[in-house]
């Protein structure tokens, strides 16, 4: 730089106001030697250039307020507590509307009113960032994208805008929660998890089902334990482009069949999700096993609370394998969090991002609810694998959920259209499980009736 750099003219140069740039001000960043650093979130922008001149330009202290909509027990209003004690001048808001859902489509439909963040499924970030309603936050996630788990950053990248429009929130790896000591009583003290397949699960869920007890929740409209199969052998509710319906094709048919032969041992309590009934038969020691995601933790941690209730007792396997599996784990919900274009305080909500689900410090607090953020340096770090809870007592848990997040399948995806397809599932599971339609028929059948949703709904490029 053969002339005189001033302050002014070195801010204009990397396309800076006097007060920092709007991106600054949401999501300041340290950059080193003309911008070889790009990703490190800071309370400072610098500047390095030649002979050691260092400009340094102070943020604006953030202040407002941050709303946020999601449902109750959520673990982002314990990061909204570090949050707010980090930057004292930002209130938090989390009213937890009951039915903030159709709130929001309204909002959204008005252009106001919206929240400034919310917690949206990975179809729902595809429905949204299809119709352009969601803002972008490629410019700050985009530099620091590989600190995050790549099927995760998949989900909150909408291909018609060709950007990101969320961040990545629960990886929502899943797992089978069982109770060893109650499996005991019933004959089967000396298990091998690690070694067990469907056939040996289908075997020992049978006989543990004629000594009373249950092994997984099955009414028979649970299309999620169709999607857990699914996913296992590699197959999709909805191509990966979006554009059709996958589940009629072999692998769909393949997991209706294994769906159907869990229902056919008796080992599934007929009860609604998570209702009073299900909560008795956890506490009350007859129903000792399920299918569920790591967030599963939070919520029964709330219900879990005595020796007597199984608090301590509970562990966590892999699904089980076979010929045709190629994940032991899966997916079932892991929300992405996202700032409606209609939002007020967008410099906020991307700040709170950052926090909550791309730091250490914020990472801790959801993470320590029973979500577990795609952020891999805290994957990596003894703020997770310590992690304890009364229900599992002294074992590591979030161990076993480190090996789990190696084998997330890479195929999986959730586009705009899978929600309408899926419905359709649980409505016309029941016949296939009762044997009054064949499986293939059933799987056609699901197909045909999803079709004018699915074309409705689906992302058009």
């Amino acid at each position: 730089m053969g002339k005189q750099i001033t302050r002014r003219g070195l801010l204009r140069t990397f396309g800076l106001t006097i007060a920092g740039s709007a991106l600054a001000a949401c999501a300041p960043k340290v950059v080193e030697k003309v911008v070889k650093e790009t990703a490190v979130v800071k309370e400072t922008v610098a500047v390095e250039v030649e002979k050691q001149i260092t400009v340094v330009v102070e943020a604006p202290t953030p202040k407002g307020k941050v709303v946020f909509w999601g449902h109750d027990q959520h673990p982002l209003d314990l990061a909204g507590e570090g949050f707010v004690q980090k930057y004292p001048e930002v209130v938090w808001e989390s009213p937890h509307p009951a039915d903030w859902g159709a709130k929001l489509q309204a909002a959204m439909a008005a252009g106001s009113g919206c929240p400034d963040l919310v917690w949206l499924e990975a179809t729902q970030v595809a429905n949204f960032g299809c119709a352009e309603l969601l803002f972008p936050t490629s410019p700050v996630l985009e530099p620091i994208k590989d600190q995050f788990h790549p099927a995760k950053l998949a989900e909150a990248f909408v291909p018609k805008v060709g950007q990101y429009c969320g961040w990545p929130g629960d990886i929502s790896l899943s797992g089978y929660y069982y109770r060893p000591d109650k499996f005991a009583e019933v004959g089967y003290g000396d298990v091998d998890w690690e070694s067990m397949t469907w056939d040996d699960f289908i075997v020992m869920a049978t006989d543990v089902a004629k000594q009373g007890k249950k092994c997984f929740l099955l009414p028979t409209s649970w299309s999620q334990i169709f999607d857990y199969c699914l996913q296992q052998i590699g197959g999709l509710i909805v191509s990966k482009d979006g554009q059709s319906i996958q589940v009629g094709d072999e692998k769909g048919i393949a997991a209706m069949n294994r769906v159907k032969q869990l229902y056919e041992t008796g080992a599934g309590i007929n009860v609604d999700f998570w209702s009073p009934p299900y909560w008795t038969a956890i506490t009350e020691g007859t129903l000792i096993g399920d299918f569920g995601a790591a967030w599963n933790k939070g919520f029964w941690e709330a219900q879990i609370k005595t020796p007597e209730q199984g608090a301590g007792y509970w562990r966590i396997t892999k699904f089980p394998k076979g010929p045709d599996v190629k994940y032991r784990t899966g997916v079932w919900g892991g929300a992405t969090l996202a700032i409606p274009k209609c939002a007020e305080n967008k410099e906020n909500a991307l700040l709170y991002m950052q926090y909550a689900l791309g730091s250490l410090e914020g990472c801790a607090l959801t993470g320590g609810w029973g979500i577990i953020p795609a952020y891999r340096p805290y994957l990596n770090s003894t703020l997770f694998t310590k992690g304890r809870s009364h229900i599992f007592g002294d074992w590591a848990f979030n161990e076993f959920w480190t090996e789990q997040e190696k084998g997330l399948s890479p195929e999986y995806v959730r586009p705009a259209g899978y929600g309408e397809v899926m419905g359709i599932i649980a409505r016309e599971m029941p016949p296939i499980l009762k044997d009054e339609i064949s499986v293939d028929k059933g799987m056609a059948n699901i197909v045909q009736l999803a079709t004018p949703d699915f074309e409705r709904a689906k992302c058009v490029m």
